[in-house]
């Protein structure tokens, strides 16, 4: 595996790093005596980032039972896990080069994703909501790295896809090397994330996840089906799109299908994940 992906980020054009605060953050956590303070200095030299974390600590989508107003106070409201997945979120914005309407569609998008993906992980017990939210954050990465390092080839795919009437991942392979699914994974794994949010984004479309081979197979697929589950969800509501797409069933989705849900599980699942995204959207974007 590695070896391939080796492959892969060499044939990108100036790859992206991880966000440096984010790599400072990952450090700070990785610690088991974390310095709390060290953590709220190093996330305050990022304004944007700082400013975001305030904003979504506060909002609905985290349900804190009290005004936040400060780093420190964030840092020890929200928990580890949960700072872990929202600084990654607010960092992943600033590898955009530039931020016109695809750039924030991809970003929508990603958000999206994220926030659908922890709403199905708790309301169908299908994965831990932590790590469903970074998986649907990531399931995308592979197109905003693409954008990234070559924005022209990218719009040039953005443009055919929608004239076409097509998803941009049926046509990648006439502007790019690598599909986006293909590119993300291989990112994430030069970046050392674990190998389950390696494989949710390598799958996250076809779901091809040998349970038998994997270690916790049958989670891994259960985390891969909710992020597909999300993706479809956002592709109904235009999360992330030009515009709703009236007419595609999810029931029929792969992530439905491999987690069994009935019709009526997700209709509820589209409406709650419309509502709050709807009432949260703001505190993702500053």
């Amino acid at each position: 595996m590695a070896t391939d992906f080796q492959t892969v980020v060499s044939s990108i054009r100036d790859l992206p790093p991880m966000p440096a605060i984010a790599i400072k953050v990952l450090e700070l956590l990785g610690n088991p005596n974390v310095n709390y303070d060290k953590l709220a200095e190093v996330i305050s030299a990022d304004p944007a980032v700082s400013a975001r974390l305030l904003k979504v600590s506060n909002s609905a989508f985290y349900s804190m039972k009290r005004e936040i107003k400060t780093l420190d106070h964030a840092i020890a409201i929200v928990g580890e896990r949960t700072l872990r997945s929202l600084v990654l979120a607010a960092s992943l914005e600033g590898m955009n080069n530039s931020y016109g309407l695809l750039e924030k569609m991809l970003w929508e998008d990603a958000i999206g994703c994220a926030i659908g993906s922890r709403i199905l992980a708790r309301k169908f017990n299908s994965a831990d909501p932590e790590e469903a939210f970074l998986a649907g954050l990531f399931r995308h990465l592979g197109k905003i790295v693409m954008n990234s390092s070559d924005p022209d080839a990218y719009r040039a795919l953005a443009e055919t896809a929608y004239a076409e009437g097509q998803s941009t991942s049926e046509l990648e392979g006439r502007f790019f090397p690598y599909v986006h699914a293909v590119v993300g994974a291989a990112v994430l794994d030069k970046w050392n994330f674990s190998r389950s949010l390696v494989m949710a984004t390598l799958h996250h479309e076809d779901l091809n996840i040998d349970v038998d081979e994997e270690e916790d197979g049958e989670a891994l697929l259960r985390l891969t089906a909710t992020v597909d589950l999300a993706g479809h969800v956002c592709l109904k509501l235009g999360i992330g799109q030009r515009e709703p797409n009236d007419t595609l069933d999810v029931h029929h989705c792969l992530g439905a299908k491999v987690l069994n849900l009935e019709e009526d599980d997700v209709q509820q699942a589209l409406t709650e994940v419309e509502e709050v995204f709807t009432q949260n959207r703001d505190s993702f974007f500053v």
